[in-house]
């Protein structure tokens, strides 16, 4: 076949794509790939399903430093070992591996249980983590992180039909929805120190007197409205504001050579800093951790306060996140 031939075939896909309908159909349990109410043909309508649960994801921390100073036999066996692991305890707390990736795992559990089987799960896995894999391989300094988020994901098939034993490599779920997304932020950071470089700006605020509203109708509404068309636009108090190095690129301008404006303020000064930053093992959003009380408020962690909210941004996740060190305590 000619390369002509197989973009025009790969043209046509496309187009069929864009001009069927993706149908989801509701569902409690996790699909896997040899789902049969799940389709992907040409010419027909493409079905899915969504369901509404908790998505777990674990990442080794630091896996290319410890390639460069482990040996490479070594490193193998850690991703044998955990790996394995992480599958045999998934299982245990109800929950279904969906996705392998290099050395990050995504586990997806049924929408029954799911914030005590998920959180138990996490748990399960930094015990692991800590108490056997570290135990096992001396001097390695093994860690994982773990992020856990609930919503609605939708799943779809993609790939080709292909025969041999190259069919199963050419074929795969895909997970759509913001829990999968958010979850994987959370790993991005968990049992992570990051440094961040940021700027404390000191200025003087906007005055909301000098505000002017945008629509006259307001006037109605707001008869005693505080603009002063005559109010200094700026106050004469001090503010300390903190500011991300991109928040700070976005608000910054020069109008006049040698002045330096600002959005917010009249700029008085500025520094560059730096600061570390510390999450726990495991990260969980604020609905995970409701979700987690509602189904067992008596639970040790719960009662103990072992999930605390964490107070650092996070990029991507607005809602709060709650964190720890927890493993079990087995005797």
């Amino acid at each position: 076949m000619s390369v002509k031939s197989i973009i025009e075939e790969i043209e046509k896909d496309v187009i069929d794509v864009t001009k069927t309908n993706f149908i989801h159909n509701d569902t409690r349990v996790v699909p896997n790939s040899m789902d049969g109410e799940l389709t992907y043909e040409s010419g027909k309508d493409k079905k899915g399903k969504k369901i509404e649960t908790c998505v777990l994801y674990v990442d080794i921390r630091n896996s290319v430093a410890l390639t460069e100073k482990h040996h490479t036999q070594t490193m193998g066996r850690i991703y044998t070992a955990f790996t394995k692991a992480v599958l045999k305890v998934a299982r245990h707390h109800s929950g279904h591996t969906r996705n392998i990736i290099g050395d990050r795992v995504m586990i997806v559990f049924p929408s029954t249980d799911c914030f005590t089987n998920a959180v138990n799960c996490a748990i399960s896995i930094n015990h692991i983590a800590k108490f056997i894999i570290n135990q096992q391989f001396k001097g390695v300094d093994f860690k994982c992180g773990i992020g856990i988020d609930y919503g609605e994901l939708r799943v779809i098939k993609v790939g080709i039909q292909r025969n041999g034993n190259e069919n199963g490599e050419n074929k795969g779920l895909v997970w759509v929805g913001y829990p999968a997304n958010i979850a994987s932020r959370l790993t991005d950071v968990a049992n992570k120190t990051i440094e961040e470089t940021y700027f404390e700006v000191i200025r003087n605020p906007i005055n909301p007197r000098a505000i002017k509203p945008f629509f006259n109708y307001l006037s109605l509404y707001a008869s005693n409205s505080s603009y002063d068309p005559l109010a200094p636009y700026y106050l004469t108090t001090l503010e300390t504001v903190e500011m991300t190095t991109e928040e700070f690129a976005n608000n910054i301008s020069s109008i006049k050579p040698g002045e330096l404006y600002m959005m917010g303020g009249n700029i008085i000064n500025f520094s560059k800093k730096k600061r570390t930053k510390s999450y726990p093992a495991i990260l969980m959003t604020g609905e995970v951790y409701n979700g987690i009380k509602n189904e067992n408020s008596k639970r040790n962690d719960i009662i103990n306060n072992y999930w605390i909210e964490q107070k650092q941004v996070i990029k991507n996740v607005s809602q709060k996140v709650y964190g720890g060190n927890v493993n079990w305590d087995i005797k």
